[in-house]
């Protein structure tokens, strides 16, 4: 991926099942020593506590000791812009999802990733279809629609599911998930090609609010909706679905005829780190090829690595198959960053006002 928003489903072949490349020899001692503490900033929960158990471990054998600063995506992207001309930022690393990052590339906070390649040697073997100049892409997916077992034996087809009367109150939203909620129930009337517009998702959810749908603080709190049976219809990760199967929740996915959105999670260096070596040392961690397999297996994302050693039956579970992948609407970054502001005005102003 750059930032002229390449086409993501290549990637999504390569996930899909088709042969790994051959592995990229990593280049020895061209990191930098690191020691100290990180920053990184991230939204908590499940993701946060697999950083915790993951990636942490990597960067203690460096003497590198990590701090999560927790929280959703756009008080994390205000703070980079508002220490954008501190000397040093309170924020090493943040995380954020492609369209979130490209927002944040924008305002120039960000270190060069192509410039400072020889301190992160895993970046070798990352997909090209994922490079940008300014971030790492740790882990991706794509948006399913999740229904309940329980009241949908048989599995729905389409997003209108969602606007049947008879499901009045079953459908819940996760809060942080605001932009690839609209442009998932968006995209079936998209024009063709790429989204470029969040329209046809604002068109939807004035629809919707009429069967009085939910939002819910987290992911978390979508799949608590789950098991206690107050919703039965939702938009989400494909991975986060998986993980909740898993768990035991009731509930299944499909891709809906309309289409869905693929997505990738990024991480990055804040220009005014105060410890590059240990933020660069924290990117090349991520990307580290036994650390993606273990996300995948916990997580159910797809790595972002051509020499992740993922078995088969790893590959087509965190994967899509050929029809799946004929569903993705592949969206452009720049266009929606800058219809970004106002969508969220709505969905904060109107949408959720009286749910």
């Amino acid at each position: 991926m750059t930032s002229n928003n390449i086409d993501r489903r290549d990637f999504f072949k390569a996930a899909a099942g088709l042969g790994l490349a051959a592995t990229l020899p990593m280049i020895p001692g061209l990191s930098r020593a690191a020691g100290g503490s990180v920053v990184v900033g991230t939204w908590g929960g499940d993701y946060e506590n697999l950083l915790q158990q993951i990636i942490s471990p990597i960067l203690k054998k460096q003497g590198v000791d990590v701090v999560f600063d927790t929280g959703n995506s756009e008080p994390r992207i205000t703070k980079l812009r508002a220490e954008k001309n501190s000397r040093r930022g309170s924020m090493d690393v943040p995380l954020l999802s492609d369209l979130d990052m490209y927002q944040v590339s924008l305002s120039d906070v960000l270190a060069p990733v192509d410039a400072n390649a020889q301190h992160i040697p895993n970046l070798v073997n990352v997909y090209d279809q994922f490079r940008t100049p300014y971030s790492i892409p740790h882990i991706f997916s794509a948006m399913v629609l999740v229904y309940s077992t329980k009241k949908f034996p048989t599995p729905p087809t389409s997003i209108d599911i969602m606007l049947d009367p008879k499901n009045k109150g079953g459908t819940g939203f996760s809060d942080i998930l605001f932009s690839p909620n609209a442009l998932f129930v968006g995209a079936g009337t998209s024009p063709a090609g790429r989204i470029k517009s969040f329209q046809p998702g604002i068109d939807f959810l004035k629809k919707l609010k009429k069967n009085a749908p939910r939002v819910y603080p987290s992911n978390e709190a979508v799949a608590a909706a789950f098991k206690s049976g107050e919703i039965w219809i939702s938009a989400m990760w494909k991975a986060r679905a998986l993980q909740w199967r898993d768990a035991g929740l009731p509930v299944d996915f499909v891709m809906p005829k309309e289409g869905s959105i693929p997505v990738t999670f990024e991480a990055a260096v804040a220009k005014n780190s105060r410890n590059k070596d240990a933020a660069w040392a924290y990117l090349n961690a991520m990307l580290d090829p036994m650390g993606q397999v273990q996300f995948a297996k916990a997580m159910g994302y797809a790595p972002t690595v051509r020499n992740a050693p993922m078995s088969d039956e790893l590959r087509k579970r965190v994967g899509f198959t050929e029809a799946e992948l004929k569903t993705l609407r592949p969206y452009d970054l720049a266009a929606l960053n800058a219809a970004k502001s106002d969508y969220l005005d709505f969905w904060n102003k109107s949408f959720k006002v009286g749910l």
